[in-house]
């Protein structure tokens, strides 16, 4: 059966109003606006747009949606949020911070406690279980006198640790600098500088993890060049190519990395120009045990969806298979909160990215345990079913910027101490 544009094509993108399916001689600038019912939207002109809750729309096929689409005026609405609360178990705890701290500016969470960067430049190792707090090292890092922020991203210290607790990375996101710490000594073994190409646009890029067996850290050198070195010695373990346009690998601005749960796979929070977000997932295991030539050989590799001048964005695995990305839409202009669930797979053909699951309410930070989405933001926690997308709990008047995966908890930092939280409460 035709559509109302008199093709008989199948129907392509939003469902347009009466007065921009009118205009393909001269495209209307629209409105998207989200009905409320699921993720159901739709394309509104200035004068739909006050009526928004009655006004009439039609699909129409892929030749005359190009034909009348016009730039975005912002959106309207919100998608629908599925919700399924029930009391939280459990009860944010309070720990202070040990005495002589001071200001601390970071931390990391690790095997054996946490570490901690103060103002002053330095690096405490603190056991909570068993209440003993020591300075480790002092780091020179620092924000520069004349930072300027850039879209509202300012420069700051980022404090980075190795899972065992003997390295630290104390790092300047949006910035060009770090260090990497050997704890046991104080010593930096590693200075870090990236290139400075477009640098203030991302956090600076870097993840420790673990391979046969050592620890290794990653770090990005120039602008789309990420290293694996060991960390005691600067050693190299594996290094992505430089920046070639035969390779699979070329034009990424490498921003902040996620590591998989059992740190098989990698997220880079990337952008290519003209400036389009676009996350890049790719087998850890595989290019650290080749090494050097692993760009070479078959590393797998995941480019997600992209979204126009939008990067930095929430980030979270729930597994080694299944990444969680925040926001909904592909142009800034046109974003709004929610999550999208990616399924990263192989077939014969290589690999395969498919999206299970899209849902509208998430915002703010992402995190993952248990088999549930948490969303941290100015309202709270809240928690989420990442395959039915329903909301399953909220805790207002907490808002955790850290996961402690060794002792299961979301924390908040405060100018106290440490809001902590179980999250293996909440699956149960």
């Amino acid at each position: 059966m035709p559509l109302i544009c008199g093709h008989d094509a199948p129907a392509y993108g939003a469902p347009l109003c009466e007065h921009i399916r009118a205009a393909s001689a001269d495209p209307l600038d629209h409105y998207l606006h989200y009905t409320g019912l699921g993720l159901e939207r739709q394309h509104l002109c200035g004068i739909c747009r006050s009526e928004a809750a009655t006004a009439v729309t039609a699909a129409v096929c892929e030749d005359c949606y190009d034909a009348t689409e016009g730039s975005t005026l912002g959106v309207i609405g919100r998608p629908q949020t599925i919700d399924a609360s029930r009391p939280v178990p459990g009860t944010v705890e309070t720990t202070a911070l040990p005495d002589g701290a001071g200001t601390v500016l970071d931390l990391a969470p690790t095997d054996h406690g946490f570490v901690l960067l103060c103002d002053d430049g330095r690096i405490l190792r603190w056991d909570t279980a068993a209440g003993t707090c020591t300075e480790a090292a002092r780091s020179s890092v620092s924000v520069p006198a004349d930072a300027k922020p850039w879209s509202g991203r300012e420069q700051v210290l980022r404090l980075h640790a190795s899972q065992d607790g003997a390295f630290a990375a104390v790092v300047l996101d949006y910035g060009r600098t770090g260090e990497v710490i050997d704890l046991s000594t104080g010593t930096v073994t590693i200075p870090l500088h990236n290139d400075g190409y477009h640098s203030y646009t991302v956090p600076f890029s870097l993840t420790f993890t673990e391979h046969a067996g050592r620890t290794v850290v990653l770090h990005r050198t120039q602008w789309s060049v990420v290293e694996a070195v060991d960390p005691a010695t600067g050693a190299p373990v594996a290094r992505t190519p430089a920046d070639d346009a035969s390779s699979d690998w070329s034009g990424y601005f490498h921003g902040a990395l996620h590591l998989s749960p059992g740190g098989t796979r990698i997220a880079s929070d990337a952008w290519l120009w003209h400036p389009v977000g676009q996350p890049f997932v790719w087998n850890l295991d595989q290019w650290l045990t080749g090494g050097e030539h692993a760009p070479d050989r078959d590393v797998d590799r995941w480019p997600l969806p992209s979204c126009a001048y939008y990067w930095n964005r929430p980030v979270a695995w729930l597994d080694e298979d299944r990444l969680v990305v925040g926001g909904l839409g592909d142009d800034e202009d046109e974003l709004v909160p929610g999550a999208r669930v990616f399924l990263l797979g192989r077939d014969l053909d290589g690999p395969v990215l498919k999206e299970v699951a899209t849902f509208g309410g998430p915002e703010g930070h992402f995190f993952a345990a248990d088999g549930l989405l948490f969303s941290s933001s100015e309202s709270g926690l809240e928690m989420w079913d990442p395959t039915s997308g329903a909301r399953l709990g909220t805790l207002a008047d907490f808002r955790p910027t850290y996961h402690d995966p060794v002792r299961g908890e979301l924390i908040e930092l405060s100018a106290t101490g440490l809001r902590r939280w179980r999250t293996a409460r909440a699956a149960a």
